[in-house]
């Protein structure tokens, strides 16, 4: 059921975002601090998106957990380092939402389950309908769909594979190149 005005007035609005292939560059199971790097023009990004009152909320999965790849420590470990590498260009992440579960558990949290968006969006006081998830998977594109907000797609990771299936999508899927493409979103007022 859609939001009525009234109800969202008072919402917040977030930029969701997928971690590895969008946030910092993709690597397989990416499990270690150092390995941790970011797209050119990323943290400037995020820095326009926040100073618009965006909340930046990361929703990754993360499976390697559930297959013993790495451990949770592993994965705050990352999460520490992401920080610390977007923190000079001023960029805070609201907060951090990880499925750590093998794809056979079947677990309810999974993208492309909107689930992670749905309990951000109830902790946070997020309105859906009013917010962004940008990410590089098909499973991120369903995952917005599913939670009821606008899914984008980046070109970086693995955009360009997810990219040759877009026309299967209900919604129309704005594309960027990078991450730094996407501040023009900012720049005009859907009322």
């Amino acid at each position: 059921m859609p939001e009525t005005p009234k109800s969202t007035k008072f919402l917040k609005k977030a930029l969701f975002l997928d971690r590895d292939g969008v946030v910092i560059n993709y690597i397989p199971y990416l499990s270690r601090p150092e390995q941790v790097q970011i797209p050119e023009g990323a943290g400037q990004a995020l820095k326009n998106w926040q100073n618009e009152d965006y909340l930046l909320i990361i929703i990754t999965n993360q499976s390697g957990v559930g297959r013993g790849r790495f451990t949770l420590e592993d994965v705050e470990s990352v999460h520490e380092r992401v920080c610390e590498i977007y923190q000079p260009f001023g960029v805070e992440f609201d907060d951090i939402f990880l499925c750590p579960h093998h794809p056979d558990d079947n677990c309810q949290c999974r993208k492309p389950s909107g689930e992670m968006l749905v309990r951000a969006a109830e902790k946070h006081g997020i309105s859906l309908a009013d917010s962004f998830f940008l990410g590089d998977a098909p499973s991120d594109l369903e995952a917005a769909i599913a939670a009821g907000c606008q899914p984008l797609l980046v070109l970086t990771g693995r955009g360009q594979t997810t990219f040759q299936e877009i026309d299967q999508y209900p919604v129309k899927i704005p594309v960027f190149d990078k991450i730094a493409d996407t501040v023009i979103l900012l720049n005009h007022d859907p009322n």
